[in-house]
């Protein structure tokens, strides 16, 4: 049992709360780092919010576990590869710059301005902060549908990513919206079901995704309308 780890059990099973706990999975192990935030936290005697470790754990067994079947498993997988999608996304590029005109060019460069933030922001600098180790390093019989690498947990790249795009898209898309959340929605819950995330990963990785679309595409509308770029067709 490693040091300065709080152990609970789920359905008989145990596990650690380590994966509040900074680490990187090397040569088959799991190492907390001395410099996480919350494990220096945890040797000053300070709380460390169990009861939710123990909520996120339970509902990542739910999804993990007891909600697996045959179809989930190949859609799943099918939903996240970003190559499924190459051609769809290339028709709906043109698709904006063809219905938005200039507009849509400014769209399609504060789209991938935004991108370029959340993915670096979320990939290099909030998961090394936090140092969340994935649940497929730490708890016992995980479903896996993918390889556990060894980068961190929180926040879900894939659900900030996705929620800041479906973000900028809904505005294009209008009363389509709902479908590009409800794919956004469908990614998120793959992250959790194929065994690299908690859900409490893509939920905190929706709010980011959303939090920093938010202001972008504000200031995107800003410049389109300070440079009257507004396609006259357009709204």
């Amino acid at each position: 049992m490693p040091s300065g780890g709080i152990f609970l059990s789920f359905s008989g099973t145990p596990f650690s709360s380590t994966p509040l706990l900074r680490g990187k999975r090397k040569a088959g192990e799991v190492k907390c780092g001395a410099d996480s935030w919350l494990l220096k936290a945890v040797l000053k005697g300070e709380t460390v919010p169990t009861f939710l470790s123990a909520v996120d754990a339970a509902l990542f067994r739910l999804i993990n576990g007891q909600g697996q079947n045959l179809f989930f498993d190949w859609f799943m997988p099918f939903m996240i590869d970003l190559k499924n999608f190459t051609f769809v996304l290339i028709v709906l590029g043109i698709w904006i710059l063809w219905k938005e005109r200039k507009a849509g060019l400014i769209f399609l460069l504060f789209a991938g301005l935004t991108l370029t933030i959340t993915d670096q922001l979320s990939g290099q600098v909030l998961k090394e902060i936090i140092g969340r180790v994935r649940p497929c390093h730490v708890l016992e019989n995980v479903h896996m549908l993918t390889d556990c690498n060894s980068s961190y947990s929180f926040p879900s790249s894939h659900a900030v990513n996705i929620f800041a795009a479906a973000w900028f898209l809904a505005q294009p898309l209008g009363r389509a919206a709902p479908v590009i959340f409800g794919v956004a929605a469908i990614v998120a819950y793959s992250r959790v079901y194929i065994g690299i995330h908690y859900p409490f990963d893509v939920a905190g990785g929706a709010a980011i995704g959303l939090l920093i679309a938010w202001p972008l595409r504000r200031l995107k509308d800003e410049v389109v309308a300070r440079f009257h770029l507004q396609n006259a067709k357009g709204k």
